[in-house]
Parts: C-alpha cells; sequence; structure tokens
C-alpha cells in the first residue's frame, strides 16, 4: 500500500525542481498542453552552463506494474542516437583509422557492385541516395513490432545493388545509411559498437544510463515501456529491435544532458571534430541543407540551435541544444501520440526569455482566389503518394489523392500555408514545386498532371514475382475484377492503375508498381517503389 501511494502522489503531484526565477505560470500553461493523468507519461531536463535548471517526471514508465517515471527511467530515444554514430565515426577519424570522404566499399566490400560512389559523409548526411530500410523490411512482410536483430538488418543492406540516386545530388533522410555506419563502426574499431560507445563515449562523460543493445531480449534496467491509446484504454507496443546505429539508443533525460554539456566542455572529441559536427553540408551542386552530421541546425527566434528528434515503437524524444547559451533541453516520452516539439521550444521561450527575439509581426498575407489558383493541383510527394491541393472562395485546402476529407491551410505568410495535421507543420509554395514541411521533416513535392486510366486487360500482369534482394515473392491475382498484391505475411493489397504499366496503392511500402516488358512486349517483371525506396527489381517468374 505504501508503494501505490508513493507513485499516486508522485502522478498527482509531478517531480520537478528549478534552480531559478522564471515565469513559472507560463511554464505550467506550457505544462498543460500535455495531460498525462494517469497513463504513460513524459521527462525533462532543462540544463544551462552545465547545471540542470529544472526537470520534470510525470506519468508511468510501466503501467501494469504502475512504475512511476523518474530520472532513472530510460527510453529508447530513436533516432537521437544518430548524433552518438556520427561522433563515433568521427573519434574513428580522430584516431586516423578512416576518413569521412572515403569510398564506403573499403570497408563494406559487399556494396561494391552498386552504380555510384558513397562516401561515409554521403551516409552521415543523408545524401547517399541509399535505400530506407523500414521500406526494405515492411516488403518483406515483416511489421515494426516484429523481431529484428542487427545483423539480420545489416545482411538485408548490404544485398542492395541500386540507389535512389546519385550521391550528393539532393537530401534524403535515411536510417540505412547510419545502420550501415555502426557496421563501419564495429569493421574498423574491431568491437561490437555497444562497446565501442560505451568505452570511448557513455564511461568518459558518466553517462550511467545510456545504452545500445545486443540482443532483442537484452534485459534493460528501468527501462520504460512502449504505449499507444485506445479510445479509453492503453496498448503496450513491443519493442522487439536490436537495430543500432539509427537509432536503439536508451537513455535518460539527465544522460542527454550529459552528451548537450560536452560540445561546450569537449571532454571527449576535438575543435576539428565538432566543428564537422557543427557544420552544415552542401550537395554537389554548391546548396548547403540544415542536416550536418549526426545533427541539424536552424535559428529560432534569434538564436542558432543545433537539434534532433526521435521516434521508435510508441517513443518520442527531442534533444535541442543552444550552444551560444550553453543550453539544452531533452525531453522523451512514452505514449506514440506525444509530440515534443511545442514542448522544447516552449522550454527555450520560458528559460531564455531575455536572450529570444520575438518575429516582428507584419501586415498578414491576403490571398484572393485568382492569387491561389497557381498552386492548385495535384503533386507527387513519393512514389505513389499524392496530395491534391484545391481553392475554395479565397482559401486553399489539402486532400490526399483519392479522398474526399479535406484541409484547410490558413496562410502564414508569402507563399506559406500551415498544415494543421501536424504541429510545426505547412507547405510552401515555389513555382510548379513545394516543400511539405512535416515537423521536422521536409519532403520536396513536384506538380504532375493524373489522367484516370482504365487498364483493359489486368489478366497479363497476373503471376509470380521475385526479388533476389529482398528475398520475397509476392503474387499478383484478379479478385472482384481488381488487380491484388498477396504475399503471405501481408494482407491484400489493391492495386489502382493510373497509366499503361503503373499502378499505385494506398500503402506505403508497396507505394508505385511499373511493370516492365521485353523487346517483343512480354511482361518479365516489376519495379516497386515506396517512400524512400526506389524501383526494387522484382522478376516474373516463369
Amino acid at each position: 500500500m505504501k508503494k501505490l501511494i508513493v507513485s499516486l502522489l508522485i502522478i498527482l503531484f509531478p517531480a520537478h525542481s528549478f534552480s531559478q526565477d522564471i515565469d513559472r505560470q507560463k511554464l505550467q500553461s506550457l505544462l498543460d498542453e500535455y495531460p498525462i493523468g494517469n497513463g504513460p507519461g513524459i521527462s525533462i531536463s532543462v540544463v544551462k552552463n552545465g547545471k540542470e535548471l529544472y526537470s520534470h517526471y510525470e506519468g508511468f514508465a510501466n503501467l501494469e506494474l504502475r512504475v512511476p517515471i523518474s530520472d532513472s527511467s530510460k527510453f529508447v530515444v530513436g533516432s537521437i542516437s544518430k548524433q552518438f554514430t556520427a561522433f563515433s565515426i568521427l573519434l574513428l577519424e580522430s584516431q586516423g583509422k578512416l576518413s569521412i570522404e572515403d569510398d564506403i566499399t573499403h570497408y563494406l566490400p559487399e556494396l561494391s557492385g552498386l552504380n555510384h560512389t558513397i562516401s561515409i559523409k554521403h551516409f552521415m548526411n543523408h545524401t547517399s541516395g541509399f535505400r530506407g530500410n523500414y521500406d526494405l523490411i515492411r516488403l518483406k512482410g515483416q511489421v515494426d513490432n516484429d523481431i529484428m536483430a542487427q545483423d539480420e538488418m545489416v545482411d538485408l543492406l548490404l544485398r542492395q545493388s541500386a540507389l535512389n540516386f546519385k550521391p550528393g545530388t539532393r537530401f534524403q533522410y535515411c536510417n540505412a545509411g547510419y545502420v550501415l555506419l555502426a557496421e563501419i563502426v564495429e569493421r574498423v574499431s574491431g568491437m561490437r559498437f555497444t562497446d565501442f560507445t560505451q568505452q570511448f563515449i557513455f564511461e568518459p562523460l558518466q553517462m550511467e544510463n545510456s545504452l545500445f543493445l545486443d540482443y532483442t531480449d537484452q534485459i534493460v534496467k528501468n527501462r520504460a515501456g512502449s504505449y499507444k491509446k485506445y479510445s479509453k484504454e492503453y496498448g503496450s507496443i513491443p519493442y522487439n529491435s536490436s537495430i543500432k546505429g539509427s537509432t536503439g539508443l536508451h537513455s535518460t533525460v539527465s544522460d542527454l544532458g550529459l552528451w548537450a554539456q560536452n560540445f561546450q566542455n569537449m571532454t571527449v572529441g576535438n575543435t576539428v571534430l565538432f566543428e564537422k559536427m557543427r557544420t552544415k553540408s552542401r550537395l554537389n551542386s554548391g546548396d548547403s541543407i540544415p542536416y550536418t552530421l549526426g545533427q541539424e541546425v536552424k535559428t529560432y527566434k534569434g538564436l542558432d540551435v543545433v537539434f534532433h528528434g526521435g521516434g521508435d515503437a510508441g517513443f518520442r524524444s527531442y534533444l535541442v541544444r543552444v550552444p551560444g547559451q550553453h543550453f539544452s533541453v531533452a525531453i522523451s516520452g512514452n505514449f506514440e501520440s506525444f509530440n515534443p516539439l511545442n514542448l522544447a521550444y516552449g522550454l527555450i521561450d520560458v528559460f531564455l526569455s531575455d536572450e529570444i527575439v520575438e518575429l516582428e509581426i507584419r501586415d498578414a498575407v491576403v490571398y484572393k482566389n485568382k492569387d491561389l489558383q497557381q498552386w492548385v493541383g495535384e503533386y507527387q510527394i513519393f512514389p505513389g503518394l499524392y496530395i491534391i491541393i484545391e481553392a475554395e472562395g479565397d482559401t486553399l485546402y489539402f486532400k490526399s489523392y483519392g479522398s474526399e476529407d479535406k484541409q484547410a491551410l490558413p496562410v502564414l505568410g508569402e507563399n506559406i500555408f500551415e498544415f494543421k495535421g501536424r504541429a510545426h507543420s505547412k507547405f510552401v509554395f515555389f513555382g510548379d514545386s513545394l516543400n511539405w514541411h512535416f515537423s521536422d521533416f521536409s519532403y520536396p513535392g513536384k506538380k504532375v498532371e493524373l489522367v484516370p486510366y482504365e487498364n483493359e486487360n489486368l489478366n497479363e500482369y497476373i503471376g509470380m514475382y521475385n526479388s533476389s534482394e529482398l528475398e520475397t515473392s509476392y503474387r499478383f491475382v484478379l479478385k472482384d475484377d481488381g488487380l491484388i498484391a498477396t504475399h503471405g505475411l501481408q494482407p491484400d493489397i489493391k492495386l489502382q492503375s493510373i497509366a499503361k504499366d503503373t499502378f499505385i496503392t494506398d500503402t506505403g511500402f508497396l507505394g508505385r508498381l511499373a511493370f516492365k516488358r521485353n523487346a517483343q512486349g512480354e511482361l518479365i517483371g516489376c519495379d516497386i517503389s515506396a517512400q524512400s525506396s526506389y524501383d526494387i527489381a522484382f522478376r516474373k517468374m516463369e
């Protein structure tokens, strides 16, 4: 009974601490945007000049056992892991064991069949053109909560024989590159990635509650559970992965604060290393991109900030640093609907109120219907993913292709419209293109013309198609007068014809199918494209 009372007190009166005078009413108002109640919760640490200004722990780390979140609760911090992977590569470079300009095939000779040269740096700044690993495993029939080991993932990636685009020509966020960077760390150092990060990063920085996993069933002391919300109850989201490099770091917000401090005091690393981590990368064209090496940079209310978010299973995390003020915010939550962005930047507003510069309020931009017509049309975001922009009256609207549901896009500025479906999201239009800023991500879109197409002979597509790269097969069959993709580990997927020999579906991992013919006009296979994996060859079996 005593333990139950203590747990309830922590939920009703969340743990927090202050070490400076701040606008507590504004802080409480910020926290009130995230009602936790009697469910999973959040963990926050705010650090300035090496001292923790504020901490906050609210909700349960484990709903079944009613274990409250505390300063020792470990969360999977998702893509924040990439900072540690990039740092590990740069440590090896500082030791003279590699150069980030090296061709990856020096260390991963299995990829020597690729049609372009990829450098280690291309992996680090997401300009490699490499296919996305999550699309690949979904095409194989696996889902997010299936057991997935690092060796299995690396083996799949090393079988890839083509890229999405020529390295260095564009930015496309790629988890696969960071999985392979972890493999390079192991091959060059002769150590397991888990041991390398433990010896050269976590131990020197006294990050005693941080680790990567070697095994999917590894026991982690004080690990928080991962949850999703149904109408009234919560459900558990299993985390069965030992994937490292792109994700996989288990850590506390206090440990992430120690990591952030290292960028100021350089306990581990040197000036050259840190300069590389904070310098914007450039494409072959010379254009800069906001991603550096494992981090992103931008300006927020006059402050230069460095940041990265992370999400895996139901875990959501965010780490933002303000180097000029030696300030950082680390946030973790264990429920999938949690979006930490408003909280992270709201805490900057609270604790750095004297340093921020509020944006100048300008006269509102007003568009009439005739002005909006320039952006009306259909846009391809990914292969198979199309959106529709419409104008009714003096308002611009967004629709998903094939849906009648639409969402108004309020004007934010010149050529900029707010997307209310996600916090910190907007559309920016230019010419016949757009950028869909989706929280911290940005997806380019190009205006296309989709003409309804009636395919008169679906029978010729029937058959079994196999991919040697994925070691999996799809069978196409006719059902209810439509073409259906079937797979032993997938539900049936309906194909929609949009052009001769070209189909799309409403699944991201089987976005577009382009059937191929030989000189005699006979079908010999198809190329399947997904959100971040293009033109994966499937051969038609006899």
